[in-house]
């Protein structure tokens, strides 16, 4: 990959963003140009602007109005999601926007219409796409080595995220008028993208309960039980939220089993670890994680290769229908079928 282009960040208000700024700087074929601070913890934008040796910029749109700017990853609340993108769309700047892509199906389908007009690429980085077993299973189950796939189990489990260590404020992910839902939509929709990609397949039906379980007095949801029937006959079950209690050796746990009709596969953790053993407790600290810097290079060389990216954004709405349904599912009682919403 000989060609380059020039990316830069608007808003540090999602937890995820260092990260993505650390892959964009790291990225052999991106010149990282710029950060703008929108939302929470503009504060710590302007930081990484210095830290990284590049401009900072109050207004995003002075970010977007820069003509050597190819793309941009958007780290603002969902609820902003939409107003970045139309302007980003309208000056023609490629996408990578994090989940969930909004609030809403219609938004969504706003955002989703505003790219494919302006002929820019939108992704959405999903990270288990880009975790080395999944990628495996994911690899076995195409190539029909796995047999036929039955059922998908899957646990996504963090912390609150406003226990999330440093100066930041995070607090907008307890909002429910900010974050659209808590625990489950927060850390679960990633794996609510895992079961349908791996599932190869659209969801049909969903029968969810979601609540405040463990965290008293808390404003939305930090765990949800979710049961998802797909059109090709595959069983998928989530339980995802903010589950881990502050002395829980690690900040996120995932697993995965995937039973098929050869065998089944156990990913008891996605990322490379080791263990750190202290006076009082132990830590289970992960060393290497490939998947944001899979995702920023997806996105790069989808813009380079001028093709659709990996992770579109029908998948982040498809995401995003199968987590609306499990809370409607979650408040009625009753199990909702999807191609009827």
């Amino acid at each position: 990959m000989t060609e380059k282009l020039s990316l830069g960040i608007i808003s540090y208000a999602h937890p995820h963003a260092p990260k993505y700024a650390a892959a964009i700087a790291a990225h052999s074929a991106v010149d990282f140009i710029g950060i703008a601070g929108l939302g929470s913890n503009a504060f710590l934008a302007r930081n990484a602007a210095a830290q990284y040796g590049i401009p900072y910029y109050d207004d995003f749109v002075e970010l977007l109005e820069e003509d050597e700017l190819t793309g941009v990853y958007v780290g603002t609340e969902p609820t902003r999601h939409l107003d970045v993108v139309r302007e980003a769309a309208a000056r023609g700047k490629h996408i990578l926007c994090d989940k969930p892509i909004a609030l809403t199906l219609e938004e969504a389908d706003e955002i989703i219409r505003l790219a494919r007009e302006a002929g820019v690429k939108l992704m959405v980085p999903f990270n288990p796409r880009y975790q080395l077993p999944l990628m495996k299973v994911k690899a076995a189950l195409d190539s029909g080595e796995a047999g036929e796939l039955i059922s998908i189990f899957a646990i996504k489990y963090g912390k609150l995220p406003t226990k999330i260590p440093g100066p930041a404020d995070y607090g907008w992910l307890v909002d429910p008028e900010q974050a659209g839902g808590g625990g489950f939509l927060d850390i679960g929709i990633h794996a609510v993208d895992a079961l349908r990609w791996l599932a190869g397949s659209a969801a049909r039906r969903v029968y969810a309960h979601v609540g405040t379980a463990l965290c008293e007095g808390l404003p939305v949801d930090d765990l949800g039980l979710m049961t998802v029937e797909f059109e090709n006959g595959v069983v998928g079950t989530l339980s995802a939220g903010w589950a881990n209690p502050d002395s829980y050796p690690t900040w996120l746990d995932v697993r995965f089993e995937v039973l098929t009709t050869n065998g089944a596969f156990l990913i008891d953790s996605p990322y490379h670890d080791y263990w750190c053993y202290g006076p009082d407790r132990a830590e289970r600290q992960y060393w290497w994680r490939r998947d944001v810097d899979g995702l920023v290079d997806e996105f790069v060389r989808a813009i380079l290769e001028n093709r659709e990216p990996m992770i579109t954004g029908g998948d982040a709405r498809a995401a995003l229908a199968i987590a609306l349904a499990a809370y409607e599912s979650s408040a009625s009682g009753e199990v909702v079928t999807l191609g009827r919403r």
